[in-house]
C-alpha cells in the first residue's frame, strides 16, 4: 500500500460513487409510493362508481393523511440521519415533564384512533340521566331514577356507568369523552394534513425561485395569518351541517401555514450555507437531489415543532366554537357540528342543564381533557424547541 497522497481533487470527485443507491431526489422512496397509494385510494373511494368496500367518511381521511404527514415528519429523519435524532432524542429526555406530556399525548392519540371502535355512539338513558361517577354521589331531586343505590338519601353511581351519565339524554359520559377526544384529534390531524404541505411548499417555492415570487408569497403568507380562522368559519358555517367539522378543520388549515412557510424558507436558505451542503454542491450534487436528500430531512424537525406549537390554538378553536349555541327560528343550534360529539358541547351541557355544583363531574371530565391536551402539546413543543436549539444556562 502506498503512503504517498491521493492528488485526486475533491471537486472531481463523483458523488454518486459514495451514494450509489440515491435517487435524484433522495427522500425515502416509500415516501412519494405511500403518497400516490393514498391520493390513489382516496380518488378510488370518491370518483369510482362503488367505492372502497370499507366506509371511510371525508373525517377519515383527514385522519389517514394527517397520520402520514405527521408521521413523515418522524420517520424521514430518523431514516436518513439517525444520529441527529438520538441527539435530540437525549436532550428531550432530560425534561421529565416533556416525557410525561409526551404519553399523555400518545394516550391521546390512541384513545382517538381506536376508542370508536369500542364506544360508538352512546345509547340513551333517559330515566338514567345525570348519574353521578362511581365513586361520587349526587341529590336524588336531579335524576329522574337512581340507577344505583341510595345511600344517605343521595344517589350513588355504579360500575355501570363509571363516571356517570350526562344531564337530559342519560348517554355515558366515557362514550362521549372517547368520541370528543376522535373530534380533536381530526382537528389536530386533519389541520396538520394541510398545514404541513402547503406551508413546506411555499416554503421550499419562494427560497429556491425567489425575486417576486418569494415577495408575493410571503405577503400572502402574512396576510392570511392576520384572518381569524373563527371568523372565516362564522361566514360559512351557515350553508353546511354535516359537514362543517370538516369546514372547520379547512378552514384552520387555510390560515395557519404562513409561519410554517416562513420558517421552511428561512431554515433552508441558512443550511444552504453549512458546510456539508457547500461541500454536496462542490461534489455536484444537483439542487433537487440536495433538497431532497439534505434539506428537507433535516428541517423535519423544526416543521414538526412548528406544528405541535400550533396544535393547542387548534384544540382550543374546535372546542369554543361547539361551546357556543345560537338561537334559531326552529329552536337553537351549536355552532360546532352536531354530528360530532366534542369536549366543548359537553361542557356547555353540562353547565347550563344541571349545573356544575350538582354534578361537577359532566363539565368537569372534558375540561380536565381539554387542559390537559393543550398543557401537553404546548410542553412538547417547548421541549422541542430546547432539543433542537440548546441553550446554556
Amino acid at each position: 500500500m502506498s503512503d504517498e497522497p491521493s492528488t485526486q481533487r475533491f471537486e472531481t470527485v463523483d458523488w454518486s460513487e459514495y451514494e450509489p443507491e440515491d435517487a435524484t431526489v433522495g427522500l425515502p422512496r416509500w415516501l412519494p409510493a405511500t403518497a400516490i397509494l393514498l391520493v390513489t385510494a382516496f380518488a378510488y373511494d370518491y370518483l369510482g362508481a362503488e367505492g372502497l368496500p370499507l366506509e371511510i367518511t371525508g373525517l377519515d381521511w383527514l385522519l389517514i393523511a394527517g397520520l402520514f404527514v405527521l408521521g413523515s415528519l418522524v420517520l424521514v429523519p430518523a431514516s436518513q440521519n439517525p444520529d441527529q435524532l438520538a441527539t435530540y432524542w437525549a436532550q428531550f429526555r432530560q425534561d421529565r415533564l416533556a416525557l410525561a406530556s409526551l404519553c399523555y399525548l400518545g394516550f391521546f392519540f390512541l384513545i382517538g384512533l381506536f376508542g370508536p371502535f369500542l364506544y360508538n355512539d352512546p345509547w340513551l338513558h333517559i330515566l338514567y340521566s345525570s348519574q353521578p361517577p362511581v365513586w361520587g354521589s349526587i341529590d336524588p331531586m336531579y335524576v329522574p331514577r337512581c340507577y344505583g343505590p341510595v345511600v344517605g338519601g343521595r344517589c350513588q353511581g355504579t360500575w355501570a356507568f363509571p363516571l356517570g351519565t350526562n344531564a337530559i339524554a342519560g348517554k355515558d359520559v366515557v362514550t362521549l369523552l372517547v368520541l370528543g377526544t376522535r373530534t380533536s384529534l381530526s382537528v389536530v390531524l386533519g389541520a396538520a394534513a394541510i398545514v404541513v404541505p402547503t406551508g413546506v411548499g411555499v416554503g421550499v417555492v419562494a427560497e429556491r425561485i425567489g425575486g417576486r415570487v418569494e415577495t408575493v408569497l410571503m405577503w400572502l403568507a402574512e396576510q392570511l395569518q392576520t384572518f381569524p380562522a373563527i371568523l372565516i368559519y362564522f361566514l360559512l358555517f351557515w350553508w353546511m351541517v354535516e359537514g362543517r367539522l370538516r369546514l372547520l378543520i379547512a378552514v384552520i388549515g387555510f390560515v395557519s401555514w404562513g409561519g410554517l412557510a416562513r420558517l421552511v424558507r428561512n431554515e433552508i436558505r441558512v443550511r444552504r450555507s453549512e458546510q456539508y451542503v457547500q461541500a454536496a454542491e462542490l461534489g455536484g450534487v444537483d439542487d433537487r437531489r440536495m433538497l431532497g436528500r439534505h434539506l428537507l430531512p433535516n428541517i423535519a424537525p423544526s416543521v414538526l415543532t412548528n406544528v405541535t406549537l400550533q396544535v393547542p390554538l387548534f384544540v382550543l378553536i374546535e372546542a369554543s366554537v361547539s361551546f357556543i349555541v345560537i338561537g334559531l327560528a326552529s329552536g337553537s343550534t351549536t355552532l360546532g357540528d352536531p354530528t360530532n360529539y366534542s369536549w366543548g358541547e359537553q361542557i356547555y351541557n353540562a353547565l347550563f342543564s344541571v349545573g356544575a355544583p350538582a354534578a361537577w363531574w359532566l363539565a368537569g371530565f372534558p375540561l380536565a381533557l381539554l387542559f390537559l391536551t393543550v398543557f401537553a402539546f404546548n410542553v412538547v413543543g417547548d421541549a422541542m424547541v430546547d432539543a433542537l436549539e440548546p441553550r446554556g444556562d
